[in-house]
């Protein structure tokens, strides 16, 4: 087991030391993976390493995106043009509204130098847009003449820390249940903690945890109720089901909003809510018209951590009340 637990400690150590690539990280892995004799395990660190199968990819590569786009009417061209996704026919709205980030550790690494990086969209779905819209368009004999979405080389580094603090969560786990120098690590174990860690990555179940239950539903207690909307049942707090509702709603928000302004810092307020309504669903916007009508507008405070968006986050929910109101 001496090799195992040496190269186990060679990848914490690569881990914590920023200056260290990915891909040589990745490269120890591979090496663990094959000690370990986790089939899912090795996969991963091959499609990290080599990059990804379309059918494969993992939700940590995969991005909200926006469209850019240079209009021309052959005496005019007006670029830099955020395009809204309402504008898109669904067909092309569904391919486009999301980027999918299938590159391998090496290239990842040299997409996270660039401060934005462009992903072009093919002649056929211009071509496409300029159909669907051809009506509006004529107004001013326009014609959408290309198209990019946009991505920061901040949203590449995102995808390369969560790679990272993954690993990291498995190595934690199997040298802190084990004495590996002395015990073989169980199988089924091993196999148990990649879906946690990694695949899954329910990062608040701990492997302590699950020794206590069976099956493979896990139940984990919160320490305390929190504010006025919690209720306690046996000595375990429950959070009621508008607020939670609302706290995801506020955070999907801000985190789109986050995004829309790193790459376009210039956003006015009715771009800014235009691209939440886009990129949010009906469902969502219906649980948070209904949480809003619950508990309140001002309970919106307590979930949002930058305050500059707050003034968009409640004007947006507002929005969403009024087709009920």
């Amino acid at each position: 087991m001496g090799d195992t637990v040496k190269i186990i400690r060679q990848i914490q150590d690569d881990i914590l030391a920023p200056q260290t690539r990915l891909e040589s990280i990745l490269l120890k892995a591979k090496v663990l993976a094959y000690y370990l004799g986790n089939d899912d395990f090795k996969k991963w660190v091959k499609n990290e390493l080599d990059g990804y199968e379309r059918n494969e990819l993992p939700d940590y590569r995969v991005k909200n995106a926006i469209v850019i786009g240079t209009f021309s009417n052959g005496t005019y061209i007006h670029e830099g043009r955020t395009i809204a996704m309402a504008n898109v026919e669904p067909d092309l709205r569904q391919s486009t509204s999301k980027l999918y980030i299938f590159n391998g550790a090496t290239s990842l690494e040299e997409m996270s130098k660039q401060k934005q990086l462009c992903m072009p969209l093919e002649g056929e779905w211009i071509h496409l847009y300029n159909i669907f819209n051809a009506e509006s368009l004529r107004k001013g004999n326009y014609q959408l003449i290309d198209a990019h979405r946009p991505i920061t080389g901040a949203a590449i580094s995102q995808i390369i820390g969560t790679i990272r603090s993954r690993l990291q969560d498995f190595i934690l786990e199997i040298s802190s249940n084990w004495d590996i120098d002395r015990d073989p690590i169980p199988v089924d174990r091993v196999d148990r903690i990649f879906q946690i860690t990694i695949n899954n990555h329910v990062g608040a179940v701990s492997m302590s945890t699950l020794d206590r239950k069976d099956g493979d539903t896990y139940n984990v207690q919160q320490a305390g109720a929190v504010g006025k909307y919690a209720r306690s049942d046996n000595n375990i707090f429950i959070q009621s089901e508008q607020k939670q509702t609302l706290s995801d709603a506020a955070l999907e928000i801000q985190k789109l909003l986050g995004y829309f302004e790193q790459i376009n810092p210039s956003a006015t307020q009715s771009e800014m809510i235009s691209y939440v309504n886009d990129e949010t669903t009906p469902s969502l916007k219906r649980r948070a018209s209904a949480a809003l009508k619950a508990c309140g507008e001002s309970i919106i405070d307590e979930f949002v951590l930058e305050n500059k968006y707050l003034k968009v986050i409640k004007t947006t929910l507002r929005g969403w009340l009024k087709p009920e109101g």
